[in-house]
């Protein structure tokens, strides 16, 4: 927070909005950060005027999209529907071949079935945080490290979300399932924390999509977010600030 006062009194407010990123990143719902990072956007934007650069997504990056938030969701019917799909668009794709086969397995592990063994994920990672770190390596650092502790249903949330990023990643493909794996297996997470893993989740992933002027998919992040959480006000006020990026 410090840093980032800092740069917008030198009015660098794109390090400033980075600065006031990291301390939401942190803690997601500080309405100090909040409030300074809406503004420093607003700034931007009145300086720059910038225009939505949302990618196109494919019918296989929807799908695969869709699947991983339904496991996420433990509609696992759904997923499975969904990556079927992608499987259709991409016939022997590793990645939607790998999510058929993990969530074939735990509708049948909730008919008592056992659960398939996994590709092992190395764990050995650095702790600290780095500056200019991508959102990939921070994902993936602290699903690393949540992973070490046990947290499993944390763990796997990181490693989701280093797939909004890499969706094509090994590495974070194999991290995420071997979490999801553990986190069935010992039965954690309550409906509760699911839900508040989700929005938290969602929330970065529509500040994330906002640092690159993603608006598009930023928008439908943050009102996925109050989906979860009906009338959030960290969420509604992402849902107007973006809401008027794409009007201009």
């Amino acid at each position: 927070m410090r840093l980032g006062y800092a740069a917008s009194r030198r009015g660098d407010h794109l390090s400033a909005i980075t600065y006031f990123r990291d301390a939401l990143f942190y803690v997601p719902e500080d309405r100090e950060a909040t409030i300074a990072y809406w503004n420093e956007r607003r700034a931007l934007h009145d300086q720059q005027a910038p225009v939505d650069s949302t990618p196109l997504e494919s019918a296989y990056d929807r799908s695969m999209r869709l699947g991983y938030d339904e496991t996420q969701a433990r509609d696992y019917q759904s997923a499975l529907i969904n990556f079927r799909r992608a499987l259709a668009e991409r016939p022997g794709d590793y990645y939607a071949s790998q999510a058929v086969r993990n969530v074939t397995a735990y509708i049948a592990g909730e008919k008592g079935q056992s659960l398939p063994s996994l590709e092992a994920a190395d764990l050995t990672v650095a702790s600290g945080h780095y500056s200019g770190e991508s959102a990939y390596d921070r994902y993936m650092r602290l699903g690393y490290a949540a992973a070490k502790e046990r947290q499993f249903s944390q763990a796997a949330d990181y490693f989701r979300s280093a797939l909004y990023e890499r969706p094509d990643d090994r590495m974070a493909t194999i991290a995420y399932w071997n979490q999801k794996h553990a986190l069935i297996s010992s039965s954690a997470g309550t409906p509760a924390q699911v839900d508040t893993a989700t929005y938290d989740r969602l929330m970065r992933l529509g500040y994330d999509a906002t640092q690159r002027q993603h608006f598009q998919q930023a928008l439908n992040h943050f009102e996925a977010a109050l989906r979860v959480k009906p009338g959030d006000a960290y969420a509604e006020q992402a849902v107007r600030n973006v809401s008027s990026y794409l009007q201009r």
